[in-house]
């Protein structure tokens, strides 16, 4: 393999064990949900979403999040009621100590800030094709994706929307030799995904409209514009962003 095609791969795929690697399945999802209560991006007395749903937003199996939940309601930070107007409630409490599995995703900033520059070249790249040979079919499926954003209720139906928003576009530029770096980093980052205000994740999806209008224009510069910024603003507002957002 040629020099630069190692270091493409070593940019891909670098392998020392970040602090999530070491973590259980369900200490991830525990980390996740730990964080966006201590951000108050999950509200006290907030109702998390079915369990089948958090476990499709986050790739993971439904018994991974049971187990997760269980785990954080014996130490008081969530409460899970039965009944017809049970589910799972954030209480709002915050541990005494710093959440071990929470950290664990802190301690990985600079890998969250690197894939997020990854992961910027590649979508700009695919987003560029995208513009310049994207079928009426591909405009009119990339449309669905917002409208079905649009009209996500909570964090984990939208997460789910955004993926399919962002490999559709991936699709459309019709670079198949580009379609498995991408999906790893996309896969890598979403490793990091934190719940969100709904209201919040409606605001980015105004993002992804002003993508399809540069794509339906056939306008590769203003699709690159929009979309490398969209990707960027996750350096600031995701929860290795600090507090500006919040």
């Amino acid at each position: 393999m040629s020099s630069a095609g190692e270091a493409t791969r070593g940019a891909l795929h670098d392998p020392e064990l970040t602090g999530i690697t070491r973590l259980s399945a369900s200490d991830t999802v525990r980390a996740r949900i730990a964080l966006a209560v201590e951000l108050d991006l999950i509200g006290t007395g907030e109702r998390l979403p079915r369990d089948a749903e958090i476990a499709a937003a986050l790739d993971v199996s439904e018994m991974t999040v049971r187990r997760a939940l269980e785990s954080m309601a014996e130490d008081g930070l969530v409460e899970r009621r039965r009944g017809r107007s049970g589910g799972t409630f954030a209480t709002g409490r915050h541990g005494a100590v710093p959440d071990r599995a929470a950290e664990a995703y802190r301690q990985d900033a600079v890998e969250v800030h690197r894939l997020i520059d990854v992961r910027t070249l590649l979508e700009c790249a695919l987003v560029h094709h995208a513009a310049v040979s994207a079928t009426d079919d591909d405009i009119a499926a990339l449309a669905e994706r917002v409208a079905e954003a649009s009209g996500a209720a909570d964090w984990s139906a939208y997460h789910r929307a955004d993926e399919r928003f962002h490999l559709r576009v991936a699709e459309a530029a019709g670079l198949e030799w580009a379609m498995g770096p991408y999906r790893q980093v996309l896969s890598d980052l979403y490793a990091y995904f934190i719940p969100y205000p709904i209201d919040r994740l409606h605001r980015a999806n105004e993002d992804h409209v002003r993508i399809v209008d540069a794509i339906r224009a056939h306008d590769p510069v203003a699709a690159v514009d929009h979309m490398r910024a969209h990707v960027q603003v996750l350096h600031h507002t995701m929860y290795v962003g600090g507090a500006a957002d919040r």
